[in-house]
């Protein structure tokens, strides 16, 4: 039987409660811990006993911390976040309301390669006994090793289908390190995005989409009706509505909008201004996905509309697109 949740595919019991959340991994994460504590242990950097007390969600004068470990005398911390980076004032704040120095266990995908470059990880370094970075990928790597282990499976077999439902739901969003997902795909309706993609090279969209969007190889705008006529003026090629462009993804990262045009700059962007300005058009939040791409190539003559990959692929409606990624192989085939 096949499983969708708001018309897209759903593969794990995580998934069909609703989206990536982070309170939702490091729960799970938490009562994974308990369960498999030499395996987590090892991994977020500190030594168990049958004593140890692990907490959940734990408020204390207004925080909440996402996992609290107390073992023999000593408290551990784990806090985990959706994305690239932390915010170090919170993580001083937790630090600053235990009772003795805690050691510290951050996991995301990418705190540990920012770090060098702020002064406030400084800050938390000193205030911890130990400050430990770990990525969801090497949380679902010790979580596929679970799910090998046949003595586990016998030993606790609620425990070994919570991990192997907690790696399915970080593979569906791509935060482990199985192979990459091939092709981004997005809806581009506007002018502003059909000019950023063909003079610059960029397509910007809002943060969230970032763990969608991270590992793809290429990305493939969907030209809507109205935005079609636009491409033309562009390029001077008849084309409808549907894929018809392909470019490879070379960099995705976040950026403070503020902070866009001296990251163009830096990057020797050409024409950083003009593209700057574009970006900036209409985008609301503090920060923006920026993917970096190479030169646009026309693949499809006959553009790819959205009922050519529903006979493909089920999933696929003519409903917005949303963020997608599919393969090489489906497109080809969607083009027959």
């Amino acid at each position: 039987m096949h499983l969708t949740r708001s018309r897209q595919d759903v593969q794990s019991f995580l998934s069909v409660l609703g989206g990536l959340r982070e309170t939702r991994l490091t729960a799970v994460l938490g009562y994974l811990v308990s369960r498999f504590p030499k395996e987590f242990g090892a991994l977020l950097g500190f030594d168990t006993s049958p004593a140890d007390e692990i907490s959940v969600e734990e408020n204390d004068k207004g925080d909440r911390y996402d996992v609290l470990i107390r073992a023999s005398g000593e408290i551990h911390i784990i806090e985990g976040k959706i994305g690239p980076k932390q915010d170090t004032d919170q993580l001083l704040r937790y630090i600053k309301s235990c009772k003795r120095k805690p050691s510290l266990t951050v996991i995301d995908d990418g705190s540990e390669f920012r770090q060098f470059g702020q002064r406030d990880f400084a800050r938390v370094e000193r205030a911890v006994r130990k400050l430990i970075f770990v990525t969801w990928a090497d949380v679902a790597h010790v979580c596929q090793g679970i799910t090998r282990s046949q003595r586990k499976r016998v030993k606790d077999p609620v425990g070994t289908i919570v991990a192997q439902e907690f790696f399915i739901h970080l593979q569906e969003y791509h935060m482990t390190d199985e192979p990459r997902p091939e092709i981004y795909l997005r809806d581009v309706s506007t002018l502003d995005s059909v000019k950023l993609f063909f003079r610059h090279h960029i397509y910007k969209c809002q943060p969230s989409y970032y763990n969608s969007a991270r590992r793809n190889l290429y990305f493939a705008p969907y030209f809507t009706g109205p935005t079609a006529s636009q491409v033309r003026e562009e390029n001077l090629v008849p084309l409808g509505a549907g894929i018809s462009f392909i470019a490879q993804i070379r960099k995705v990262q976040l950026v403070n909008k503020k902070e866009v045009l001296a990251c163009l700059r830096a990057e020797k962007h050409p024409n950083s201004e003009e593209a700057t300005k574009l970006i900036r058009e209409r985008h609301r939040e503090d920060e923006v996905l920026l993917i970096t791409l190479g030169e646009p190539r026309l693949l499809f003559v006959s553009p790819i509309t959205k009922a050519k990959l529903h006979r493909v692929e089920a999933s696929f409606t003519n409903g917005a697109m949303g963020s997608r990624s599919c393969s090489f192989d489906l497109l080809l085939e969607a083009s027959q």
